[in-house]
């Protein structure tokens, strides 16, 4: 089957040619973009589906942007919060939507106004959310503040309840009674002005899924990335229409759990969906058979991760180069020199600031990248680098650290405890990300890597190789 041109493999032309609820897993570099396009071509041109009886999701608006310039047919394509927004306009809900710094104007102006001491030193100690001497000096509860305005966030995301939430830490009631009298501000505060967050959009748009468009199939790009109420407003409208379900995504690179996303939608898709398959795209067109090899034994440390057998015509004797420094500045300007005569190259990084311990001396930053001897050199973190790649790769600040990679930043036991996850190990989620970060590469990976205090990461690869 030709797609613009270019022909599918064979488990790429499988699951366009698939009919069924299907769960299309598809690893880094495998062509996904490719499928869905073919997907949709085979939908109108061979079953007869017409455009406005196909609905395309994806996650940003860019992907949806970069979606819309390839795709030929005028069917809808929205991210989660614009098809919430078009089914509640279908409808005739008059809403307003919130504005972003609701919820910490309403939990500031809730600590300034609190007068009960007691208890919130009661809880900064319990919960040691740093040092407590640094507590009484300076009075801050910024972390505190923070704790509980993600606490929400997640709250909602992952469609919780009051009760479900006094269950969960019935031997914590100081801290769960604190987050419920600022959730119970903010809602009212939303019901006063009639205005709804992004959460409360696909929540209430939900309940009118019965009266909106009738779809025959729905299309589901970075499917990794679903939290459970986005699942839940697609699984309503699939069941309201009797839409065939199409979603695609690599369990291996979800890596967005702090946001609400829940790997396990992905994972039990057969449980959640009647009728369904799993497929696999097999073939990776990006990255070297030797560098698949590395990066798989490495992510299969996950325990639920599922197993893939990915194959590739690309070979690299050596694709992974781990280089060790003492000078980061050195380090990076030392590598790019050795790249001198290549014009596309990325620079990753775990964190947005870490570009400064190694930006080269006399450079400067600009909005995405830096000037090295009259070359421009892109900067990013790998969470932005998601869908992107370049022929060299450079991982920097791989230190075994706090803000290191793996970041070892621990979540408040609360949120943790919201959050729980069976599948996950130490690290689970960081691994994923480093896989991600790993496989971003067409050709070589460079790991710039402090001589003292190595990366656990970088000591696993090295063994790996």
């Amino acid at each position: 089957m030709l797609i613009d041109g270019k022909k599918a493999d064979e488990y790429q032309e499988a699951a366009i040619k698939s009919t069924k609820n299907t769960l299309l897993i598809a690893a880094a570099g495998s062509g996904k973009t490719f499928t869905i396009l073919g997907k949709l071509e085979f939908l109108t041109t061979v079953l007869k589906i017409k455009p406005e009886e196909i609905l395309l999701i994806s996650f940003t608006n860019k992907s949806v942007n970069d979606l819309k310039n390839k795709i030929k047919i005028n069917t809808d394509i929205y991210t989660f919060h614009k098809l919430a927004i078009d089914i509640l306009k279908y409808n005739n809900i008059s809403y307003k939507i919130t504005n972003d710094n609701t919820l910490e104007y309403i939990t500031n102006e809730f600590f300034l106004s609190l007068d009960d001491s007691i208890l919130i030193t009661k809880i900064l100690k319990y919960h040691s959310f740093y040092d407590y001497q640094e507590f009484l000096k300076s009075k801050s509860y910024e972390k505190l503040k923070k704790i509980i305005i993600t606490f929400i966030h997640l709250y909602k995301t992952n469609a919780k309840t009051i009760e479900n939430i006094k269950n969960i830490y019935k031997k914590d009631t100081l801290l769960i009674e604190l987050i419920v009298r600022i959730y119970a501000l903010y809602q009212s505060e939303l019901i006063s002005s009639n205005s709804f967050d992004f959460d409360d959009l696909i929540t209430e748009a939900t309940k009118y899924v019965n009266n909106y468009k009738k779809y025959k199939y729905i299309i589901i790009d970075e499917f990794q990335d679903t939290s459970l109420i986005r699942w839940n407003l697609v699984n309503s409208l699939r069941k309201a229409t009797q839409a065939i379900l199409f979603v695609v995504g690599d369990d291996y690179q979800s890596i967005f759990k702090f946001s609400g996303c829940d790997v396990n939608i992905f994972l039990n898709f057969t449980t959640l969906v009647e009728n369904s398959t799993i497929l696999k795209l097999k073939y990776t067109y990006r990255n070297s058979q030797e560098l698949i090899n590395i990066s798989s034994k490495f992510i299969m440390k996950n325990k639920k991760q599922i197993t893939k057998s990915l194959l590739s015509h690309k070979h690299l004797s050596k694709p992974i180069i781990i280089k060790y420094y003492f000078n980061p500045k050195k380090a990076l300007a030392n590598t790019l020199d050795s790249l001198k005569n290549e014009d596309d190259i990325l620079v990753l990084g775990r964190n947005n600031f870490d570009i400064k311990k190694f930006l080269p001396t006399g450079c400067s930053l600009t909005n995405e990248g830096f000037i090295y001897k009259n070359k421009f050199i892109k900067y990013m973190t790998v969470h932005s680098s998601k869908g992107l790649e370049a022929n060299k790769v450079i991982l920097i600040n791989l230190e075994n650290s706090l803000y290191g990679f793996p970041n070892q930043l621990i979540n408040n036991k609360v949120i943790d405890e919201l959050q729980t996850d069976d599948q996950e190990i130490v690290y689970a989620e960081e691994r994923r990300l480093f896989y991600v970060a790993l496989t971003r590469t067409k050709n070589e990976v460079f790991l710039l890597c402090p001589i003292m205090k190595k990366s656990p990461f970088v000591k696993e690869i090295k063994h790996l190789r």
